[in-house]
């Protein structure tokens, strides 16, 4: 299968930089596969299982919201706040995360902490989720 070049990046990390077969994401709109050749295309991401293909075989990831790019020169680059191998995942601490999350979504609190904890939320159960499908 054809190559392309990948970058998913955080604010603090390259996560991955190399080549890659196929990159499957969730965007806003749903799940986008991306190959070689893909037409230019820009969309924003959501929390999810992300997935990425070398020497035949998916590799799945936990992320957080981001941007998937894709350029007319086949270079794939994904903007992420936030993003861990699905077997790298600490799910004792997901867990413990979703239930602070929960308890703040019960609390009477702003919608600016409301919305956070929705986010946060998200997050841990994405993490909980792509952690059990190692």
């Amino acid at each position: 299968m054809a190559v392309f070049k990948l970058k998913v990046l955080t604010p603090e990390k390259v996560f991955f930089q190399g080549e890659t077969e196929q990159l499957i994401a969730k965007t806003t709109s749903g799940y986008v596969g991306i190959l070689k050749g893909h037409a230019p295309y820009v969309a924003s991401l959501v929390p999810a299982e992300m997935k990425i293909k070398v020497d035949g075989a998916f590799r799945s990831a936990a992320i957080s919201d981001g941007v998937v790019k894709v350029s007319e020169d086949d270079t794939v680059t994904v903007l992420t706040s936030a993003v861990e191998w699905s077997d790298e995942i600490d799910v004792a601490r997901a867990e413990r995360a979703k239930e602070r999350a929960e308890k703040q979504l019960k609390a009477q609190s702003s919608r600016t902490e409301f919305d956070l904890a929705e986010r946060q939320l998200k997050r841990a159960v994405n993490r909980i989720t792509v952690a059990g499908k190692k």
